[in-house]
């Protein structure tokens, strides 16, 4: 046995420790490139402005509301024009006495888009309407643009340009023989269609 060379324990030595750096460099570096990527998207605190639910303005209380792009597909008469339009569904929870409730579609550059809709409410409830654009029932109006369209292309670049600013929708009230009150207003969020 004193002939035989004792084995010397292996040291972990720098091989080691220069590798565990490496390894700890490399998800450093790909944390931060994660976390610099999570920084550009767009955040919900600026693209998507609303108000909080339940909006009530003059004795009208507006309990949801939506707004949204809507794929013409199915329509023939949009198709033509357009790929896609902005909806506003709101969802009435009561009216005092009567007159009406405004809708107003804004671009992303605050340009007011198309006329305004009107949505009657006498007695607690809208009066039931249909046209080319609008679907009020007595709890529930559905209000859609007439023009301002954007196309398959525009729509794509406005969906996913993070500098653009959202659509946004405006919904006032004004009772009879009162002055207009806004109730809310929220974003026209995109979706993938």
């Amino acid at each position: 046995m004193q002939g035989e060379e004792q084995e010397k324990p292996k040291k972990s030595g720098w091989k080691n420790k220069a590798w565990a750096v490496v390894a700890m460099l490399i998800l450093v570096g790909g944390m931060g490139g994660f976390w610099a990527a999570v920084a550009k998207l767009p955040h919900a605190e600026w693209r998507n402005e609303f108000k909080p639910l339940s909006w009530e303005a003059s004795g009208v209380c507006i309990d949801d509301a939506e707004a949204f792009w809507k794929a013409s597909a199915g329509d023939a008469r949009m198709e033509l024009r357009s790929y896609s339009y902005p909806v506003c569904r709101l969802e009435l929870d009561e009216a005092a006495g009567a007159g009406h409730v405004t809708v107003r579609f804004f671009n992303g550059e605050g340009v007011q888009m198309g006329d305004r809709v009107y949505i009657q409410y006498r007695d607690g409830k809208f009066i039931p309407r249909e046209n080319n654009s609008m679907q009020v029932t007595e709890t529930e109006a559905t209000v859609r643009l007439e023009d301002g369209f954007l196309t398959k292309d525009e729509y794509t670049l406005h969906q996913f340009n993070q500098d653009d600013r959202l659509w946004r929708v405006e919904v006032d009230c004004r009772p009879e023989g009162g002055e207009t009150l806004p109730l809310g207003h929220l974003s026209v969020i995109p979706h993938d269609l």
